[in-house]
């Protein structure tokens, strides 16, 4: 008898570890998939308007997670959760990614996402600021650092960085803050299923993209170059994977510690925006990356009375761009 409950219990933990096995190798690829989104961005800006490029790539993810909805014979989200995903669509995809591809025209990938790694915090002060989180002084400090790490990459006092390309970051920055706001309306409305919420927010941030970019007078032009191609495919091929990484992940793992992924993200960032797109290597860079992640961590490291609260808000956001 004890010899057969010692077999159970082994075979339930070599079940565990494969499991286990798995979650790390899917968290890994979805964070090597993820890195690559900012430098296939830039490759698609050389050809592409940035908004149209934008609007295109979420035009098509819509349409892939719209499918999905029809195939699982799903009911569409209505009321308020409607009005929420319109609003998270707004945020998210429309004023978010129109910031992040104009951001992306100035600077590389690599800093780009050390300065989204700042997002989950971004959220966890708007979530506070809407009175779903509790205000704490550990999360101001971390945000301080975070902002000081961002000046120490842009080169606050030097001449390191163009004024262009301190309006990236500027554009960036604000991307970070529009995502959190996104997360906290998704918190603040009734929750939508997840393929309906992607389906509409797309749809949404397309539709939003597409205006403001015929508003500034986009040139809309049907790409011609394979590396145009390569990059649109890449990028919504990323938008559905990254989506059913998450959920598999979030299955197995907390909200907070699959939240985290937005600190390891930074790293493939830089290493295919280096090999792929030149991107410079320098000690401000890794000084002032130290920083930022050092403050996000701060920030979001939950505590036991807290951490419930903050993994609701937190999970919300965990993708990259």
């Amino acid at each position: 008898m004890a010899e057969v409950a010692a077999r159970a219990h082994t075979d339930r933990m070599n079940t565990a570890g494969r499991k286990d096995t798995q979650t790390v190798l899917v968290f890994v690829g979805a964070l090597i998939v993820a890195g690559g989104n900012g430098v296939a961005i830039r490759y698609s800006n050389r050809e592409l308007d940035p908004l149209f490029g934008a609007a295109l790539r979420f035009a098509v993810a819509a349409l892939i997670f719209a499918l999905v909805m029809a195939a699982e014979r799903k009911k569409w989200p209505r009321g308020r959760q409607l009005v929420g995903a319109f609003l998270y669509g707004l945020l998210n995809f429309g004023l978010a990614y129109g910031l992040i591809y104009e951001g992306l025209r100035e600077v590389h990938a690599g800093l780009a996402q050390i300065v989204l790694a700042s997002v989950p915090l971004a959220t966890l002060l708007l979530a506070a600021g809407a009175g779903i989180e509790a205000f704490s002084w550990r999360r101001l400090t971390g945000t301080v650092v975070a902002i000081a790490g961002i000046a120490v990459m842009s080169g606050v006092g030097t001449t390191m960085l163009s004024a262009s390309s301190l309006l990236g970051i500027v554009a960036i920055v604000a991307a970070a803050v529009s995502v959190g706001a996104g997360a906290v309306v998704v918190k603040v409305f009734p929750p939508t299923p997840g393929a309906a919420l992607n389906a509409i927010g797309m749809g949404t941030g397309a539709l939003t993209l597409a205006i403001a970019s015929l508003a500034s007078g986009e040139h809309w032009t049907a790409p011609t170059r394979s590396t145009t191609f390569g990059a649109l495919g890449f990028l919504v091929v990323s938008t559905v994977i990254l989506f059913a990484a998450f959920l598999f992940v979030l299955r197995r793992w907390s909200a907070s510690a699959t939240a985290y992924q937005f600190l390891f993200l930074p790293i493939p960032a830089l290493i295919l925006s280096s090999f792929l797109d030149g991107e410079p290597l320098t000690p401000g860079l890794f000084l002032g990356g130290l920083l930022v992640l050092g403050g996000s961590y701060l920030g979001m490291r939950p505590r036991t009375r807290e951490g419930h609260s903050r993994g609701a808000v937190v999970r919300t956001v965990a993708h990259g761009k």
